[in-house]
């Protein structure tokens, strides 16, 4: 292997051979166990560690298959690869992402935009209301391309011409050959990254797992998040942003709507309150609240 990164690939990533790759939380338990040191652990002579290093040509043959189809591989160590996801989630953090598009929409701010896949018009006027502030304050968006919410974020982004950052809960290529994708590419305003291999088979509890995953990237990526609508103690955006409050991955905002319990019930467990104008709902952390729309 010629570094590190290559050694995380050889580890982490799927291609199509008959090796076994690492799951993330294998991988940064055995990273722990070797003194976090990579050159121990892909040189060990743990049985199973060695024979995944043996991957050579997969790894040669699958990363061109990527290439030709516009698809990098980042990893942790490499200068691409969003620190934030790092540096806020620690061990939750994937080893490898892979890319389509623009990676230096990386160097913006972000917010994250977040919610449910059943929404009314309301919540649309809503969400595209308060993208129009954020996006006048400097921010770009990041979102998770699922329905509802994400999709009408992320159009509203890329009809301002604004860049955009999706990060999918599936593969790269399932999404890569849409037409709009490939308008957005050509004029360098999107990038679309996930954690999930196109060399992994599809399946349902693959992309229910995978979308899990996904939300607490959205939620490091971004300075500040904002929940438009979210269900009561069940779905991917309760979830999401509840693990986000808890593990104080960034400062999370909720629309006050009373007739949303579940939006009520986020803001009891800490999130920050905004009102119908989108604006920070006055309480004892207002000053630090606006400081984020500054």
């Amino acid at each position: 292997m010629n570094s590190e990164s290559d050694i995380i690939i050889a580890l982490c990533a799927v291609f199509e051979d008959e090796y076994k790759p690492l799951t993330r939380a294998k991988f940064w338990k055995l990273y722990h166990d070797y003194g976090d040191n990579f050159g121990d652990m892909a040189y060990s002579k743990n049985e199973g560690l060695a024979d995944i290093m043996k991957r050579r040509d997969a790894i040669s043959f699958g990363t061109e298959k990527l290439e030709e189809w516009g698809i990098r591989i980042l990893t942790v160590l490499d200068k691409d690869f969003p620190a934030e996801l790092l540096e806020k989630l620690g061990d939750f953090c994937p080893p490898l992402l892979y890319a389509y598009g623009n990676l230096n929409i990386l160097r913006n701010k972000f917010v994250g935009y977040v919610g449910s896949r059943n929404i009314d018009e309301e919540d649309i006027v809503w969400t595209e209301n308060k993208l129009q502030k954020d996006l006048t304050k400097g921010y770009k968006v990041v979102t998770g391309g699922a329905n509802g919410i994400d999709s009408v974020a992320a159009k509203y982004a890329l009809e301002s011409k604004e860049p955009l950052t999706v990060f999918l809960p599936v593969s790269i290529t399932d999404k890569s050959k849409k037409s709009f994708v490939g308008n957005h590419l050509y004029d360098q305003n999107l990038l679309l990254l996930s954690h999930i291999s196109p060399f992994t088979p599809r399946s349902k509890a693959s992309f229910i797992s995978g979308a899990m995953e996904r939300n607490r990237f959205i939620y490091a990526l971004s300075t500040h998040t904002v929940v438009v609508r979210s269900g009561l103690n069940n779905g991917g955006t309760w979830k999401g942003a509840v693990d986000a409050i808890k593990h104080n991955w960034t400062q999370v905002f909720v629309w006050d709507n009373k007739n949303y319990p579940g939006n009520q019930k986020l803001i009891e467990t800490g999130a920050a309150a905004l009102s119908d104008a989108g604006e920070p709902v006055n309480d004892k952390n207002i000053s630090e609240q606006l400081s984020l729309f500054t």
